[in-house]
C-alpha cells in the first residue's frame, strides 16, 4: 500500500438504509456507534447530507458516477446502470490507484442473483461482490472470475473479512488502494442477525421518534410489523456495522496507514421506520432522504461538524477534488471539498432530491412521484405536476410535524423554495409524468423488465428491497 504520503489510500464504506439520526454523534444515545462516533470526532461530519434519490439502485449509481438518476440510467430499483457511464473507479485507475469493490452492487438489473461480469463493474479491478442479497445469514459473494462463494455466518462480518484480506494483499503494492466496502444492512429484514445483538436491544425500552404513527398507517401493509421490534433489529444491525468499521480502523492503525487514508462513511438512503405512518423509503421526509456522511483524513481535513449542504451526487466529485482529480466530462454533482478543508467555506445554496418512479411500496402511495429541494433550513416538495406537496421549517420543526405550505406567514419562503426547485427540475428532468419520462430516455424496456420480474413477488410492502 501507498507509503509516500503523495497519494492517500481510500476506504469508502457504504451501508444500506442508515438514516441520519441513528448514530451516537448525532445525539442518539440508544444506538451504540462508538467507532462511527470516533471517526466523526477525528474527521468532518455533515449534518445536512441528503440522498438525491432515496432508493437503493438510483442512489448507488449516483454515488459512483456523480450523475443524477436519469443520467446514469438506473432511475428506479432493479434498473441496470448504463454500462459505459464513467465512474470514479475509472478516474482513480488512471491516477494509479488499485480499485476494489466488495459487497452489495445492485446496479445489474434483474435477476438479482446474477453474476456481474467484468465489463459491467464500472472499472473496479478487484471484485468480491454480489448484485443484491438481503438474506444476511445465508449470504454469498462472487469473485473476480465469477466463482460464487458462500459467506459463513453474518454477511457484514464476512464482507469485512474480505476487506481485510484485500488490505493485507495490498501491503507490498506500490499503488495506493481505493476500496469500496458496501454493506447490505441495516436494511430490513431487521431480525436476520446474530442473536446477541437482537437480545441486546430487545431488552431495552427503546424510545421511538416522536413522529412515529403506528395507528394511522399510510402504507397499506399486511401483517404490519411491530415498531419496537423493528427498532431493536435496526439498531442491532447498526451496532454490528459499527463493529466492522472498528475492525477496519484498527487494521489501518496497526499497519500505520490511518493518517494516510481517506475514510468515508455514508448510506444510500434512510428508513422511515413508522415515522409519519410510513415504512422503508422513497419519501421526502428526513428519515428517508437524510443520511450520515463522515469523511476522515487526519492532518488534512480539520475535524468537526459541517453545516454546509452535501448530497450523494457530490460525493465522487468531492472525493476526487481532495485528490486534485476530476471526471473528464461534466457531472451533475459539485466538488464541496472546500467545505471539508475549511469549515467556514461557503456551501451550496440548496440540494435537489427526488423519486421519479413509484416502484414497489411507493406504487401504493398517493404521491408516488415527486421532486424536492432543501436549503438546510426549509424543505419544499412538489408532485410531478408541480403541485405543492409540503413545506417544512426544519429548524423550528425538525420532526416535520407541521406542514406550512398553506400558511400565509411562510408564503415568501414557499415562493423562494419553489423557485429553487423549479430551477433544478428544469436542469435535470422537467415536470413530466414518470412513464413519459422513461419513454423519452429510452428506459421503458428495462423498467418493464424489472416490473415483470417482480410481479407477484410483492404481496406486501414489508418485503426486503
Amino acid at each position: 500500500m501507498n507509503q509516500d504520503m503523495k497519494k492517500p489510500n481510500i476506504i469508502f464504506i457504504l451501508s444500506d438504509q442508515h438514516r441520519f439520526c441513528d448514530v451516537g454523534y448525532a445525539g442518539n444515545t440508544q444506538v451504540d456507534t462508538p467507532h462511527l462516533d470516533a471517526l466523526a470526532a477525528d474527521g468532518a461530519y455533515f449534518n445536512s447530507a441528503y440522498s438525491n434519490c432515496p432508493l437503493c439502485v438510483p442512489a448507488r449509481g449516483t454515488l459512483l458516477t456523480g450523475l443524477h438518476a436519469l443520467n446514469h440510467g438506473a432511475a428506479a430499483n432493479d434498473m441496470p446502470i448504463i454500462e459505459k457511464t464513467p465512474s470514479i473507479a475509472q478516474v482513480l485507475n488512471q491516477a494509479g490507484y488499485s480499485t476494489a469493490y466488495i459487497g452489495k452492487w445492485h446496479l445489474g438489473g434483474v435477476p438479482r442473483d446474477q453474476f456481474i461480469t467484468e465489463e459491467r463493474r464500472l472499472g473496479f479491478s478487484y471484485w468480491n461482490g454480489c448484485n443484491c442479497n438481503h438474506d444476511y445469514l445465508n449470504a454469498y459473494y462472487d469473485d473476480h472470475d465469477n466463482v460464487r462463494h458462500q459467506i459463513a455466518g453474518y454477511e457484514p462480518i464476512g464482507q469485512t473479512d474480505l476487506a481485510l484480506d484485500y488490505l493485507d494483499s495490498q501491503q507490498d503494492n506500490e499503488a495506493p488502494a481505493a476500496l469500496w466496502l458496501c454493506f447490505g444492512t441495516p436494511h430490513d429484514p431487521y431480525l436476520l442477525q446474530p442473536e446477541d445483538d437482537l437480545e441486546y436491544y430487545f431488552d431495552q425500552n427503546l424510545t421511538l421518534r416522536s413522529n412515529v404513527d403506528q395507528v394511522n398507517m399510510k402504507d397499506p401493509v399486511e401483517n404490519k410489523p411491530d415498531a419496537a421490534a423493528s427498532y431493536a433489529g435496526y439498531y442491532g444491525h447498526i451496532r454490528q456495522l459499527d463493529r466492522q468499521i472498528g475492525r477496519i480502523v484498527d487494521w489501518l492503525k496497526t499497519h500505520g496507514e490511518y493518517e494516510n487514508t481517506i475514510i468515508v462513511y455514508t448510506s444510500d438512503h434512510g428508513d422511515m421506520l413508522f415515522s409519519h405512518g410510513y415504512l422503508n423509503k422513497q419519501l421526502y421526509f428526513d428519515e428517508s432522504a437524510r443520511v450520515p456522511f463522515i469523511l476522515s483524513w487526519p492532518g488534512h481535513v480539520p475535524s468537526g461538524q459541517r453545516t454546509q449542504l452535501i448530497s450523494l451526487v457530490d460525493a465522487a466529485p468531492t472525493l476526487l477534488g481532495l485528490l486534485d482529480l476530476r471526471f473528464e466530462g461534466e457531472v451533475d454533482g459539485h466538488d464541496v471539498s472546500p467545505a471539508l478543508l475549511n469549515p467556514r467555506a461557503k456551501g451550496q445554496e440548496s440540494v435537489y432530491f427526488y423519486s421519479y418512479v413509484p416502484c414497489h411500496q411507493a406504487a401504493h402511495r398517493a404521491i408516488g412521484s415527486w421532486r424536492a429541494v432543501t436549503d438546510g433550513k426549509f424543505m419544499y416538495a412538489a408532485d410531478q405536476n408541480n403541485q405543492p406537496v409540503c413545506l417544512y421549517n426544519l429548524e423550528q420543526d425538525p420532526q416535520q410535524l407541521q406542514d406550512i405550505k398553506d400558511d400565509e406567514a411562510a408564503r415568501q419562503d414557499k415562493v423562494r423554495l419553489a423557485a429553487l426547485l423549479n430551477h433544478q427540475v428544469l436542469l435535470y428532468d422537467g415536470y413530466v409524468p414518470w412513464e413519459k419520462l422513461l419513454k423519452q430516455l429510452g428506459l421503458s424496456d428495462v423498467w418493464e423488465a424489472s416490473e415483470h420480474y417482480f410481479s407477484g413477488l410483492w404481496p406486501t410492502l414489508v418485503q426486503p428491497e
